[in-house]
């Protein structure tokens, strides 16, 4: 049987085939393109001199909470970055310019988080004539809190070590001004003129006892042989003898929000004592006039939680990050050293625990204290919330 010969196609018909090739070929990288394009889980945008927005993709249209296509044509600082103005430190001009890759770390660039931008100019292609640029953002709020923490830490570690030293030098010559002073003022007659100023000696040298104990705290590690099962419920309650008639006199309500079936952790009784009393006692600091501080006990995940709540003047938010610095303080002179919260933070740390903040300032404070709780052995305990309300301890 013979075979048919087909016809030659006519050039018409060849070209058709080849332009259809050619748009499916086109059509397969266009798609390609805007896979990968929106496949990126970090917001990018391609944005023109003007700042405006020619291309996002699915992740920045996310990260905005607009659709994609509400982006196009919008200024990339007010519809991204939610701002009436060009960010700071921004790179895009500078991009353009010098028409090289840059990367800039701008804080809060948005209000809930720092982005670290990487800006590449986008060379124009055969209908443009300007430079576009490539803006890759990356959120490295998380990353930036944790390496303020590592500072943190090795502040308090380099810190500690010299109060230490320090601490045990001053002692032992306060100790001899302290005990002068007290026998002068016993050999003196009582009317004396220098018994006043021997009273200002006496209290000035205490208050410097004062703070080399805190120093000499500060310093010292937890040991592991310090440490037992501990029950964070009973452990608070036995500081409430040491406030109850400072609360009184302050006219300050004390809430306690106990959970009973809290687990036990393990970690050092009167170092943990320590922390509460001295959030207690700042939280009274803080209010004025009256007011009310909450304490609350309960499970978080893998965490035992302690949370001091109170209702005085607040943090302000340029301070917060401040709070645990040794030494920073905004109490006067005669209230405080400002180791209280540094203290806190070292003994929390030497726990494997977390210590950690909310405030704004004229709205109280939140103090959280997060603990392992001890795998080994769990309370059985039936669960019973109480609250005291209106009691002035």
């Amino acid at each position: 049987m013979k075979k048919k010969l087909r016809a030659p196609l006519k050039p018409k018909q060849e070209n058709i085939g080849k332009l259809k090739e050619l748009l499916e070929v086109v059509s397969r990288g266009k798609y390609l393109w805007e896979s990968t394009f929106d496949a990126i889980q970090d917001p990018v945008l391609i944005i023109g001199p003007n700042y405006r927005v020619e291309r996002a993709n699915m992740a920045a249209a996310e990260r905005s909470n607009h659709d994609v296509r509400e982006l196009i044509g919008k200024k990339c600082y007010q519809i991204f970055a939610q701002r009436d103005d060009v960010c700071p430190f921004c790179p895009l001009q500078r991009t353009l310019q010098e028409r090289e890759p840059l990367s800039v770390v701008i804080d809060q660039l948005r209000t809930d988080a720092d982005f670290e931008v990487n800006s590449y100019p986008l060379v124009p292609g055969t209908k443009r004539t300007e430079y576009r640029v490539v803006h890759h953002y990356r959120d490295v709020t998380e990353e930036k809190m944790l390496q303020r923490k590592l500072v943190q830490s090795e502040k308090m570690a380099a810190i500690g070590m010299l109060a230490g030293g320090v601490a045990h030098e001053i002692n032992n010559p306060l100790g001899g001004i302290l005990a002068f002073t007290q026998l002068l003022q016993r050999e003196l007659p009582k009317d004396s003129a220098a018994q006043s100023d021997l009273s200002e000696i006496e209290g000035a040298a205490r208050r410097c006892k004062k703070i080399v104990q805190d120093l000499l705290t500060f310093s010292r590690p937890t040991q592991e042989g310090d440490k037992e099962l501990l029950n964070l419920n009973e452990l608070f309650e036995k500081i409430l003898t040491l406030t109850r008639l400072d609360l009184r006199a302050a006219q300050i309500i004390l809430q306690l929000e106990l959970d009973e079936t809290l687990p036990v952790v393990r970690g050092a009784a009167t170092r943990l004592q320590q922390v509460f009393l001295n959030l207690v006692t700042n939280a009274m600091q803080a209010i004025s006039g009256g007011g009310k501080i909450t304490v609350k006990t309960f499970c978080e995940g893998p965490w035992v939680v302690l949370e001091v709540h109170d209702t005085g003047c607040g943090i302000r938010s340029e301070n917060l990050p401040r709070i645990f610095d040794p030494f920073f303080t905004t109490k006067g002179p005669q209230i405080g050293t400002g180791l209280g919260l540094s203290i806190c933070y070292s003994i929390i740390l030497e726990h494997q625990g977390k210590i950690e903040v909310q405030s704004q300032e004229g709205t109280g404070a939140l103090f959280r204290i997060l603990l392992p709780r001890a795998a080994e052995v769990t309370s059985t305990m039936e669960k019973t919330v109480y609250e005291k309300e209106n009691i002035n301890y």
